[in-house]
């Protein structure tokens, strides 16, 4: 096997498609390393779950069009019994859009898009998007969940990315570049410009959300508090240009967030800066199968039981997000606790809002 591949599960564990596209990157001559996470699974370019370490190049494919997209968590502590509610979930959905809802009015209270690929189509597109699109979460696989830990304290998480502003980045390199480009290159520069920015766009979008959780419970929000890690990523070391495809950081000491499904909760971790696996840990449990594999195969009647006494959408069209979805979190957590993170804590649901 390559020397410069470093698997935490054993290759045949890993499905056939996302095994194909870990062999199409080994094919890059300036490939450094690449690192695998336990809960890998097909993406586009570059599989999900998969950390490469390039050398001199910058792959807008293998950051992919959720550029930024990431997760935030908070312990709120102990708070008064019975706040979590069907109430508090009617508040969230009048201060959160959802899904494809965007704001009622504009917001100017964002980053300045930079544009350096100078194309007025997407300044104007991604500039749009943004001013409709910031404190909104979005849909697919992205959540917000209040859990409780063994002390019964109450932690919020929320999964989302930079929107449609950052997809039309994502979309707009990729389609350009056609694969890695050199970092120092024209458009090598500019795409690191443009990601960075909607990097800042999806941690502020994240932390204006947890705001309106807070607004909603009507309590304080002390947002140094707040752990934050982004999952898609390329960022600029001194030892290569490093890419996370659905993988969280997990330098020494780092607090991470995994979340495994809908109905096991969230759990914390303290990463262990293993640079075998170049400091990276899974940002999940990983899909075991398709969303429309999962409309076709999994039953919705076990499904609504698996979520009872949890408030959370259970209608048919969230059978995608069910449990049975997911690979097994003990399995993942398995592949890299005490090796890649230490888990620190575990958040189990009351409150799931998906879009």
């Amino acid at each position: 096997m390559d020397n410069r591949l470093k698997l935490t599960i054993p290759k045949d564990d890993i499905d056939s498609k996302a095994w194909d596209q870990i062999e199409a990157v080994l094919e890059l001559p300036y490939l450094k390393k690449l690192a695998i996470m336990p809960d890998v699974h097909a993406g586009y370019d570059l599989p999900i779950g998969g950390v490469a370490l390039l050398d001199g190049y910058i792959w807008p494919g293998a950051v992919g069009f959720d550029v930024g997209c990431g997760v935030c968590h908070i312990n709120v502590g102990m708070v008064p019994k019975g706040l979590v509610s069907e109430e508090l979930l009617h508040r969230l959905l009048k201060f959160i859009p959802v899904g494809f809802n965007t704001l009622d009015i504009p917001t100017t209270n964002f980053h300045k898009f930079p544009n350096r690929s100078k194309f007025a189509a997407l300044r104007d597109a991604v500039t749009h998007k943004a001013s409709i699109q910031m404190g909104t979460m979005g849909s697919n696989n992205h959540f917000i969940e209040f859990g409780v830990n063994s002390e019964g304290e109450l932690g919020i998480t929320i999964h989302s990315g930079s929107r449609k502003p950052g997809y039309l980045i994502g979309d707009f390199y990729t389609r350009m570049t056609g694969g890695p480009v050199a970092l120092d290159s024209n458009i090598g520069k500019a795409y690191l410009a443009d990601m960075n920015w909607a990097l800042q766009f999806a941690f502020d979008n994240r932390m204006r959300m947890m705001d309106m959780c807070f607004k909603a419970m009507r309590i304080p929000f002390d947002n140094n508090k707040v752990i934050n890690e982004s999952h898609n990523h390329a960022i600029v070391t001194n030892k290569g240009v490093l890419h996370r495809k659905g993988a969280t950081p997990a330098i020494e000491g780092q607090l991470g967030i995994i979340p495994a499904n809908m109905k096991d909760g969230v759990y914390i971790t303290r990463g262990l800066g293993n640079d075998e696996f170049l400091n990276s840990a899974s940002h999940g449990a990983g899909r075991k199968m398709s969303r429309s594999q999962a409309r076709v195969k999994l039953d919705h009647e076990k499904f609504k039981k698996e979520m009872a006494g949890i408030i959370a959408p259970t209608g048919i069209e969230f059978i995608e997000e069910s449990k049975d979805a997911y690979k097994d979190i003990d399995y993942v957590l398995e592949g890299q606790d005490g090796i890649l993170v230490d888990i620190v804590d575990h958040f189990k649901p009351i409150l799931v809002i998906k879009g």
